[in-house]
């Protein structure tokens, strides 16, 4: 072995132990997680939107510079319609968002996670999830209404969470309490 290579390794390995002893000596340290002397209203659901297609004919420009393999006279797009998210609690507005669909072009499911921190003690709450846009013709597939509302008295204690979810069974959004 030459003279670098044994000061390489030696120098690996040196460096090994000396990451190894600052690791063991952090992981020593005392963490204090978050008081957590509020409360938590979660919003989470999926659900499937009403998929809409927007479709037109090529010019005789547009079909020449394509391959020949892949013209088509007509192109269509779909998407998801969004939704208007509305979110008052105790009279005041808090949430008021465009909810779009998951995937680069917005035909996946439609997702919703948010988390209000809240103090303990009663509250009401007020939410809308309204689908915006125009309706498709066919509706079969639907199986989320256009509107979904939720009003009522949330009564908290400290770190406990109010989850509203949609149920997609009652076709309505419901509250299920954890850390009671």
């Amino acid at each position: 072995m030459t003279a670098r290579t044994v000061t390489r390794r030696t120098a690996g390995v040196l460096l090994a132990a000396a990451v190894t002893l600052a690791v063991g000596g952090l992981s020593q340290l005392p963490y204090e997680a978050e008081a957590a002397d509020h409360a938590v209203v979660r919003l989470a659901w999926r659900v499937r939107g009403v998929r809409v297609e927007e479709c037109r004919r090529l010019t005789d420009e547009e079909l020449r510079r394509l391959p020949v393999h892949m013209r088509q006279a007509q192109v269509c797009e779909g998407r998801l319609l969004p939704h208007e998210l509305t979110v008052d609690l105790d009279g005041r507005r808090v949430v008021a968002e465009l909810v779009r669909a998951a995937g680069a072009r917005e035909d996946r499911p439609i997702y919703v996670f948010r988390e209000l921190s809240v103090s303990p003690g009663g509250h009401d709450l007020a939410l809308a999830f309204v689908r915006q846009g125009r309706r498709a013709d066919d509706t079969t597939a639907v199986v989320t209404p256009d509107t979904l509302t939720l009003a009522t008295h949330l009564t908290l204690a400290p770190k406990e969470v109010a989850l509203v979810t949609y149920d997609a069974d009652a076709r309505r959004l419901t509250v299920r309490r954890y850390g009671r």
